[in-house]
């Protein structure tokens, strides 16, 4: 834990009794485990990182978003299918954008950013329970738990901000605790935070609500005297202000109003619910944990109560900044609307170190000073069939194949300045256009109308429209012969206005892709 030294520093005090250094030598060496688990996680997380694809949300959002940044130069700024996009502050787009510099617009490129921060929170994990413990045991379970994580590791294949933003987010709350013993890493702290606020808004700040708490129930608030940690401070807030306050003079109250408008929405009192589902959702969170945090969850719940208990019995530091953590993620994001297990990745790591504690107190108690116990094997033993599981039957959703595979058809036919038409009927709807619109190098439009299909495509000979199979033969199809079928699959058929009256051709029926289908334009 950490407690104040006698010259007002700090010094880090172990969880339990501190576990001697074994004494023998290579395998028991922490750094050995520690090189083994990340080249795990190297493994696990990049090795079939170009398989599967986008799906809508939020995958093929960001990766558009990337892909339109970096074709049009307008870094400052985020677009969504030639729009403004004022929802989301930049930094996650422009993570995306550089990865395609690097990797040419592929969906590879675009899962890239969130699997090397993924393999950065776990790295960063290590680091982190070795700041809060003296125990030698504890840094490599805690590394180890949160790789084995499924839900963790999911996320981190994916074009979405929820990894990355855990990844600031325990950067933000390492370098705290490195600053209390050495004031420089305040100003890493103050740009955690701001890199978190430009990915998530004003939920970036959250670190800084967890390091307050900390500071006044621990009595350290003459930290607040630092030079250094208001300099980290003002690099928190001040380097995310100059792009809101630069996007509020470019589009004036439409930049905040849009901004703001989702969060609104999702608050309870504005979200429709009665009291009773109010309180249904307050423990929405607990039921997801329950049915997807195995096989940790009744380790990282004995870790939490064993960590409360010495919160209120010795008001230990480092309980206290577990605890708090867990509540200042946890209290919020229960509030709100709509409830995702992925919406609290941020808690992921301090569930790992929870987890942790009771198995290494256990193996201390029982006196097994030899770091590679049998335990420890043993889990080295599952994670590597685990492993070798998912590299032999890879079960990777392809969500989107249906468009990826029509998406290149349609941009063929239509202009650049057309956009590509869908209808369709599936939802969500929204879903199947931003799926389009990454895999053709067009912008798309959403119809709601089947009657305005037609007529919208006579207006544009040069362009195409995407439609549900079923709603194309009830509604289209027999309008013989100035429709030409340009390609189909299992539920969409691609089509056109024949300008030269020929009959309707036959229809290409595009196979489905391999599985090593590197995706992208």
């Amino acid at each position: 834990m950490l407690t104040p030294g006698a010259a007002g520093g700090v010094r880090v005090c172990s969880l339990s009794a501190a576990s001697p250094r074994p004494s023998s030598v290579f395998f028991s060496d922490r750094r050995v485990h520690f090189c083994l688990i990340a080249g795990m996680a190297l493994l696990v997380l990049f090795s079939k990182l170009h398989i599967g694809d986008l799906g809508g949300y939020d995958d093929a959002v960001y990766a558009h978003e990337g892909k339109s940044m970096l074709s049009t130069g307008q870094w400052w700024s985020v677009s969504l299918n030639g729009r403004l996009d004022f929802d989301k502050p930049p930094m996650f787009v422009w993570l995306e954008a550089l990865s395609m510099l690097v990797f040419g617009v592929t969906d590879f490129a675009a899962k890239f950013p969130s699997a090397l921060l993924g393999f950065g929170t776990i790295m960063l994990t290590f680091f982190l329970a070795r700041e809060v413990s003296d125990s030698y045991r504890l840094p490599v379970w805690a590394m180890l738990i949160l790789l084995s994580t499924h839900v963790f590791i999911r996320f981190s294949m994916r074009a979405m901000t929820d990894v990355p933003f855990t990844f600031f987010f325990v950067l933000a709350v390492f370098s705290y605790l490195k600053g209390l013993k050495q004031s420089r890493y305040f100003l890493l702290f103050g740009l955690a935070i701001s890199f978190a606020i430009l990915m998530r808004s004003f939920l970036g700040a959250i670190p800084l609500g967890i390091v307050g708490a900390h500071l006044i129930l621990t009595g350290q608030l003459n930290r607040l005297r630092s030079k250094s940690f208001a300099a980290g401070v003002l690099i928190a807030l001040g380097l995310p202000m100059i792009w809101f306050v630069s996007q509020y003079r470019l589009h004036g109250g439409e930049f905040l109003i849009r901004h703001f408008s989702f969060t609104v929405e999702n608050l309870p009192l504005t979200s429709g619910k009665d009291s009773d589902q109010f309180r249904f959702g307050l423990f929405q969170y607990p039921v997801l944990l329950f049915q997807s945090y195995w096989p940790w969850l009744p380790l990282m719940l004995l870790g939490l109560w064993m960590q409360s208990r010495k919160l209120f019995k010795e008001r230990d530091s480092t309980s206290i900044l577990l605890i708090v953590w867990v509540l200042a993620v946890m209290v919020p994001f229960s509030l709100i609307h709509y409830k995702w297990l992925r919406y609290i990745m941020p808690l992921f790591p301090v569930f790992s170190i929870l987890a942790a504690i009771p198995i290494c107190q256990w193996m201390e108690s029982r006196a097994k000073l030899r770091f590679p116990s049998a335990h420890l094997k043993a889990a080295y033993v599952l994670l590597g069939l685990l492993m070798a599981g998912m590299a032999l039957n890879p079960k990777y959703r392809e969500r989107p194949e249906e468009l990826r595979r029509l998406a290149p058809v349609a941009e063929a036919v239509t202009l650049p300045q057309h956009p590509i038409l869908l209808y369709t009927e599936r939802t969500p709807r929204d879903a199947h256009l931003f799926q389009l619109i990454w895999y053709a190098d067009r912008q798309g439009e959403l119809l709601d109308d089947i009657r305005d299909v037609v007529s919208r495509v006579k207006k544009a000979p040069n362009s195409a429209v995407i439609m549900d199979k079923a709603a194309f033969r009830n509604s289209v199809s027999r309008i013989k012969p100035r429709i030409k079928v340009l390609a189909e699959t299992e539920g969409f058929v691609c089509w056109t206005i024949n300008s030269s009256l020929e009959p309707a051709e036959t229809a290409e029926k595009i196979p489905p892709p391999a599985f090593n289908n590197d995706g992208g334009n």
